[in-house]
């Protein structure tokens, strides 16, 4: 199934509750009352889960988060993206343990979206 049409049918499914059952991929989410700041939440949570990726707060914005076309190309960016893999915090090298720096990135969720 190809990325748009997984976004749409999660939206129509879980989000949109209305008569017309048809979401085009440029229409905007806000504009059109397709969801709310509760409903950007349960996206971002459903973006993480599915395709393995983290939504930083900062990302949570209306270029990112305001269409089927607009968030599909966010995802795609990010999967995109080389993600960070976490070393081991000590490494032994010529019999002597040297201490590496780790990577992490955490998970946060924001309240609102702007």
């Amino acid at each position: 199934m190809q990325l748009e049409d997984q976004i749409r049918q999660f939206v129509l499914q879980n989000l949109y509750f209305s008569e017309d059952h048809s979401i085009r991929d440029e229409d905007s989410f806000l504009k059109t009352g397709v969801i709310d700041s509760m409903g950007v939440m349960e996206l971002v949570s459903f973006v993480q889960s599915r395709f393995a990726i983290t939504v930083d707060p900062s990302e949570v914005v209306v270029e990112n988060f305001d269409s089927v076309r607009q968030l599909a190309g966010f995802i795609r960016r990010k999967l995109a993206t080389p993600k960070a893999v976490k070393a081991p915090e000590y490494a032994l090298q010529a019999g002597a343990v040297a201490t590496v720096g780790a990577v992490e990135q955490t998970s946060r969720t924001k309240e609102t979206f702007a």
